[in-house]
């Protein structure tokens, strides 16, 4: 097993438990919640679509176009709970002063990590969408329990499970890139 528990460095999370929560009001309605995260998955599509078409390597480019399909598909199921919640006519847009496309799941804006990966191995940004993965799951998890109503709790539960079996998908991603070292 390349990943996992022996791929630990000793680094560990920190900050504080509210840490990945500062997007998210406790007073927001699961539709605000549902429009945000979908704002968030739209930046991390936009980096993976960026970094697919900077690549070099026909095989990293199609690795990231992956990507971008996987959070088209986080988009598709955001839009399907937003509708059942908010109603059919209920427009999916970000919330006011959120960009949709300009922030990605980790509190990253989109350009930023754009110009970072610039040069980079693709193991390195793959690195970078484990780690952004793992935040929206730790996100939707602690939202999951601290929203006091159902249709909210059982909402950030589906994304919760969604962003698992994507993380799922890219850390075998990232086991193959170790491998070809």
């Amino acid at each position: 097993m390349a990943g996992g528990i022996n791929a630990w460095n000793g680094l560990v999370a920190e900050g504080t438990y509210d840490a990945g929560l500062a997007y998210f009001s406790p007073a927001s309605g699961a539709a605000e919640l549902i429009s945000l995260s979908w704002a968030l998955e739209e930046g991390n599509r936009a980096f993976y679509e960026g970094i697919a078409r900077e690549a070099e390597d026909e095989e990293d480019a199609a690795l990231f176009r992956s990507l971008v399909l996987a959070e088209e598909r986080h988009k598709e199921t955001l839009r399907g709970l937003h509708a059942r919640i908010a109603g059919e006519e209920a427009d999916l847009a970000p919330p006011e002063g959120i960009e949709a496309g300009g922030m990605m799941e980790g509190g990253i804006p989109v350009g930023e990590a754009l110009a970072w990966a610039r040069g980079k191995e693709s193991r390195e940004v793959v690195e970078l969408a484990v780690a952004m993965e793992a935040n929206a799951l730790d996100r939707y998890i602690k939202m999951g329990r601290s929203v006091g109503d159902e249709p909210s709790r059982k909402v950030f539960e589906a994304l919760a499970a969604e962003e698992r079996a994507h993380l799922g998908r890219i850390t075998s991603l990232l086991d193959r890139l170790q491998g070809k070292e």
